[in-house]
């Protein structure tokens, strides 16, 4: 299972299952620019999972505008394939750039100064999530997308869930210079841990090469 969460779950449906946990594998690219070298926010995810497109929707109707007030210049980069109707249409508001599928994600990786993950239903490890923290660029997310995660609010990870309250933290996130390099420092800290190849090393030996 690629979460301690689901391992849990499992354990209890099927007491008899040996479980084991083996998570999404990043590789961490590093810090990538500073803050000031990055500008505006980014999510990423592909829209045939519909969790993504509801994220999208949410972000860009009920928090953006309120970040927009506080960070009147800054841009929301909506990066995933395949994006609906109502995904496209969101360009017609402004400071939303809708980029669909991009052939090479490093370069908003790199530049854009946080991530966003409103995600408000789903389950499993979310990669976007990892993929962010794994090249130094902080993340605000609602709860439900750092499950089983082993993130900690205010720590690693900057967690809303309601519109006012996921606006106010990007936008501390995104004025604070300390604040965001302690949390990108603590994001590629926590995927080096957990998410990385090397994380893996020990249950990939158990399971495929212990009896």
């Amino acid at each position: 299972m690629v979460s301690a969460e689901e391992q849990a779950q499992l354990a209890r449906d099927v007491p008899q299952a040996r479980v084991e946990l083996l998570s999404n594998l990043h590789e961490v690219a590093g810090a990538g620019a500073g803050f000031d070298e990055r500008h505006d926010l980014v999510f990423v995810g592909g829209f045939r999972h519909p969790p993504n497109a509801d994220a999208v929707l949410w972000f860009a109707r009920e928090v953006f505008p309120r970040i927009r007030e506080h960070l009147p210049d800054v841009r929301f980069h909506c990066i995933g394939a395949d994006p609906p109707a109502a995904i496209r249409a969101l360009a017609q508001q402004p400071g939303v750039v809708v980029h669909g599928h991009v052939p090479d994600l490093a370069p908003y990786m790199d530049r854009m100064r946080v991530a966003v993950a409103p995600l408000r239903y789903g389950a499993g490890v979310k990669g976007k999530v990892n993929l962010s923290m794994a090249h130094g660029q902080p993340v605000v997310a609602t709860a439900c997308a750092v499950e089983g995660m082993h993130l900690c609010d205010g720590i690693d990870v900057a967690v809303a869930d309601e519109a006012t309250d996921f606006a106010q933290a990007v936008v501390a996130l995104y004025h604070d210079r300390g604040r965001w390099d302690r949390q990108a420092q603590a994001g590629l800290d926590n995927v080096a841990r957990h998410f990385s190849l090397d994380a893996a090393v020990a249950t990939v030996q158990r399971v495929f090469f212990q009896t």
